[in-house]
């Protein structure tokens, strides 16, 4: 289904004052950043590595609805926030969720959901949206989810094996790190399929599909980008040369290796078995044999593979556009700049919520570079423990000017304990919110 034309008025942020401490621990940019009737409001936690976003809408009344979008942190990159956020979303939201979504099946966006499965047990909640790929009744995503688990379970023993979970620094660690942020998610995955267990509507969207007034907020329409049904977009992993801002260590230009997780020789027609089945004796044989790159290269691919099945959400309410574009990759990506009409979607972005944590393979140029210059706000949660390659730094500096300077960091907001932006990050953190943004001690609040 095409794309209509959605008309809006431009966000703009409230400019102000330097921000001041205020009684409940706030620092506030401006008099009118705080959250009030009429106003959108974005929240982004501190979770660590991770992702943890809640978006409050105003509703007839003075009422407020809120909706979830993902909730974890990576094994490797915890900050020891994620208790005390999910303790806030439960404050804020009265323990009521109009809609949860969960953008794809990593570690770092959907753990807090099992960690925490006794507090969002007692929620209620009204819809839950996953991407199609976690459909237990559609015979392709049962496939695609049991060659993922039992590829994931092959290159954890290779790496336990290996002895390179503790080898700091090296390309064998950080590959053994996206090994992990494929794991231990089982928990999580079943509370969300369940709806919860509170009886949630769920639901299994796919690029194409158009929601109207979901989970009863009325004026509230969304449109789905990502992810596509098609195996060769999901297959596409990092951007082509002249779509990404100079890419680290590769000249401009450089296309870079791309790496094909499930080459066409080692494909099978029928599921392995459940998602926790591990590889037969035969099946590593094959692999081995047939895999033509070494396991650090396929644990890279096989975490791009699940960033790219990422749900990439457009929401429009109130004449505001926002943006949530999970972790999605560059095929994500692609099979909607070439099948919807981003010429009318992308300069209208009120709200861009940075993907894939602002690294260098997840944001294409030619996506950036139509949307309106200071015309939105973007927030990206991020944090260079485990990958100090992100976010890159480049795609940074242009976020900033593209926005204005309405934009914010995770690693921005100070935790006793936690990573600090590197030396050579930039932009650089301010002394204070960009004007129109608010401050909590784990937060930054985005209103529009």
């Amino acid at each position: 289904m095409a794309a209509r034309k959605v008309v809006v008025r431009r966000s703009r942020l409230a400019a102000g004052r330097r921000p001041k401490p205020q009684p409940n621990g706030r620092t506030r940019a401006s008099a009118d950043a705080q959250p009030g009737v009429g106003v959108i409001s974005i929240r982004m936690y501190r979770v660590g590595f991770g992702d943890c976003f809640l978006l409050s809408l105003p509703v007839n009344g003075g009422e407020r609805r809120h909706i979830l979008v993902d909730c974890g942190v990576h094994a490797r990159g915890d900050i020891g926030s994620i208790d005390r956020v999910i303790d806030d979303i439960a404050a804020e939201t009265k323990r009521k969720l109009a809609i949860v979504i969960a953008t794809h099946a990593h570690q770092d966006h959907i753990s807090g959901f099992g960690k925490r499965a006794d507090v969002f047990s007692t929620f209620e909640v009204g819809e839950v949206w996953l991407p199609w790929t976690w459909d237990p009744n559609n015979p392709d995503a049962v496939k695609l989810q049991a060659k993922h688990a039992a590829l994931a379970a092959a290159l954890n023993d290779h790496f336990q094996a290996a002895n390179t979970l503790t080898a700091a620094g090296s390309i064998a660690a950080a590959a053994a790190d996206a090994v992990v942020n494929l794991s231990g998610n089982a928990r999580a995955i079943d509370l969300l399929v369940s709806g919860f267990r509170v009886g949630a509507k769920v639901r299994f969207l796919k690029a194409g599909d158009s929601l109207g007034d979901p989970a009863g907020v009325t004026g509230l329409s969304v449109k789905i980008l990502g992810p596509p049904q098609s195996p060769e977009f999901l297959a596409q992993m990092d951007p082509p040369a002249g779509q990404h801002y100079l890419r680290v260590g590769a000249a401009d230009g450089d296309e870079g290796t791309r790496v094909e997780p499930f080459a066409a020789r080692w494909k099978i027609d029928t599921a392995i078995g459940d998602t926790m089945t591990r590889l037969s004796e035969a099946d590593r044989i094959s692999l081995e044999a047939a895999a033509s790159s070494p396991p650090e290269e396929l644990a890279f691919a096989l975490d791009q593979a699940r960033n790219n099945e990422s749900v990439v959400a457009l929401l429009s309410y109130r004449g505001k556009n926002l943006l949530f574009a999970g972790d999605a990759q560059y095929g994500n990506w692609r099979w909607w700049l070439d099948n919807e009409k981003p010429d009318l979607i992308l300069p209208e972005v009120s709200f861009f919520k940075v993907a894939h944590h602002g690294s260098v393979n997840a944001t294409p140029k030619d996506a950036l570079e139509r949307m309106t210059d200071g015309g939105f706000a973007a927030m990206v949660s991020t944090q260079g423990t485990p990958w100090p390659s992100i976010p890159r730094v480049p795609l940074m500096q242009r976020l900033s000017e593209k926005t204005k300077q309405k934009l914010v960091r995770s690693d921005w907001l100070p935790v006793k304990g936690a990573p600090t932006p590197a030396s050579g990050s930039l932009p650089r953190a301010p002394g204070a919110p960009p004007p129109g943004f608010a401050q909590g001690a784990l937060w930054f609040d985005c209103p529009l």
